[in-house]
């Protein structure tokens, strides 16, 4: 029988236990081959000699032994023998080679049986060959990366605008509107970020269903009859407000910031009817 250049891994034996016991498929044979037990034959003899040791051998009927014997050549030299066979009683055939020679193979089969029986009843009893894998443990997340950092507030918004370079702060200045009255605060804004926010303190609140204040912002290399839209907001109470401002159109050079008073959702042309309040830019 074949063996294999090297020893059997435990998965190779079971592939071919597999093999001799249910058949073969061209995936089997695949991985016999990448683990170079696929010439192995062991398992398959093994099995084989197994069925072969539970067949049932029935004996001869007479007529057909009868036949055999008729048509058998003998020695015209030897003495004739009358050999009686029937189907219960085994042929009293001289042996033509000694009994220690005829032996021989017979002997040598049962040796491979054995072995090929012996090593196909190890693979099937023994326990399965478990390997522990120890993985390293994933690193430590840093506090700092758990937490989930909020989102800045509408101060700390305004704080960086204002710290930008070509960050401009200018106050407001109240109209005779009475929403305006008693009304301060100051609007910071920064062409380079395109950004900016209004303070209020004091100004009226409004209710939105009836109007809404809106703010318009004068570029200097705009027509001053159409300043840019600001956006519409909404004071709910009469405390500190922050509102950021929301461009339409880029502004590179603001001069002038005015809130008027429009009707809900706003204007794209104001008339400025009611002109709250204003914040002037100092040129230079």
């Amino acid at each position: 029988m074949k063996r294999p250049v090297r020893p059997l891994t435990p998965r190779a034996e079971e592939l071919l236990a597999d093999r001799a016991t249910y058949g073969t498929d061209e995936s089997i044979e695949a991985e016999l081959r990448a683990l170079a037990a696929q010439d192995d034959t062991t398992f398959d003899e093994a099995a084989a000699a197994i069925e072969m040791s539970t067949l049932r051998i029935e004996p001869m009927p007479g007529h057909i032994a009868d036949r055999i014997v008729a048509q058998t050549p003998r020695d015209v030299s030897a003495s004739p023998r009358v050999v009686s066979i029937s189907p219960e009683k085994k042929p009293d055939f001289a042996p033509s080679t000694p009994p220690e020679t005829s032996a021989l193979p017979w002997l040598a089969a049962a040796a491979c049986l054995a072995i090929a029986a012996s090593s196909l009843v190890w693979s099937f009893a023994r326990k399965p060959e478990m390997r522990v894998v120890t993985l390293p443990a994933p690193p430590a997340a840093s506090s700092a990366a758990t937490q989930v950092k909020p989102p800045p507030t509408l101060a700390q918004e305004r704080a960086e605008v204002a710290s930008a370079k070509d960050a401009v702060r200018v106050e407001w200045s109240a109209t005779k509107d009475p929403a305006s009255r008693g009304a301060s605060g100051d609007v910071v804004w920064s062409a380079s970020m395109q950004k900016g926010f209004m303070r209020f303190v004091g100004l009226a609140p409004n209710d939105a269903k009836v109007g809404q204040y809106q703010l318009w912002i004068f570029d200097k290399d705009r027509d001053a009859r159409f300043p840019v839209d600001g956006g519409v907001f909404d004071v709910a109470s009469n405390g500190e407000v922050l509102v950021p401002i929301t461009s339409k159109l880029r502004v590179d050079d603001a001069t002038l910031f005015a809130v008027t008073f429009e009707k809900p959702g706003g204007v794209v042309v104001s008339k400025r009817e009611r002109m709250i309040v204003t914040a002037a830019v100092k040129s230079g």
